[in-house]
């Protein structure tokens, strides 16, 4: 099962337009504030549906000393990071 949390986020806007994910944080389940190192991104797909415009972005992260894989998604109208998690 996914599911997707808002994230604060700081990327970067390069010279053609595009975004670049830097570092974020998230509170988890127990409200505990959780701070995200985007070491680099794998993969950027366009995500466009009939009310949705946004870009996926696959990154290899660090997390307390931790690497993992993470998908992050931009929502271009609502400017909004979000951080999509499989929960089993």
């Amino acid at each position: 099962m996914e599911f997707s949390t808002n994230v604060d986020m700081i990327s970067v806007c390069n010279a053609d337009g595009s975004l670049r994910p830097l570092r974020f944080r998230f509170a988890d389940r127990d409200q505990t504030i959780r701070r995200v190192q985007v070491l680099e991104v794998l993969a950027c797909r366009e995500i466009k549906y009939v009310t949705v415009e946004a870009y996926e972005y696959t990154c290899q992260t660090r997390m307390e000393e931790q690497e993992a894989l993470m998908k992050l998604r931009y929502a271009v109208r609502s400017h909004r990071w979000s951080l999509f998690l499989d929960r089993n």
